[in-house]
């Protein structure tokens, strides 16, 4: 029974990866509203722990998601948008930014970066070529909440997360 569960945690963990590296969403329902962001399900457990993929470059990976905390923790925009590449995408919580332009004018900036939010790691893992990372979230007023990024990293930039709460 539990290699089944595990089965259907891969299998899930593996359809929101897939469509959240579409430019297109499959999803009925689902479609841009009048900013350019889609909003799809957002209700995926966590992926299960491994190691990293063979052939990826672990340190330079965490590096890079190192980088994005701390540029947003320092309110940089500029070094937040470095980070991403051009095409990139997120899915945060089921809302997709199909852009490195969209995640920062219609996410980051205005609900990380303008809210004076900060990142604290809180626990890391791997998912073959994703690097997953747990954070305790903050804002300038006080509120805080938990969740991860999963984040698809090559070639120094991160090229696609999808965020969901722990």
């Amino acid at each position: 029974m539990m290699q089944k569960a595990s089965r259907v945690v891969l299998v899930a963990s593996l359809a929101l990866s897939m469509a959240a590296c579409s430019s297109e969403t499959d999803t009925p329902g689902a479609a841009p509203d009048s900013s350019g962001v889609t909003t799809v399900p957002a209700d995926s457990p966590p992926p299960a722990a491994s190691e990293p993929a063979a052939g990826v470059d672990k340190a330079a990976v965490e590096r890079v998601a190192q980088r994005f905390a701390d540029a947003a923790n320092a309110g940089d925009e500029d070094g937040v948008r470095s980070t991403f590449a051009p095409n990139a995408q997120f899915d945060s919580v089921g809302r997709i930014y199909p852009s490195r332009d969209a995640i920062m004018d219609r996410f980051l900036i205005p609900e990380v970066l303008h809210a004076g939010g900060r990142y604290k790691v809180v626990g890391s893992r791997w998912n073959g070529e994703r690097y997953i990372v747990d954070y305790e979230f903050s804002t300038g007023g006080g509120g805080s909440e938990v969740f991860y990024y999963d984040y698809l990293i090559r070639d120094g930039v991160i090229h696609d997360v999808v965020g969901r709460y722990n």
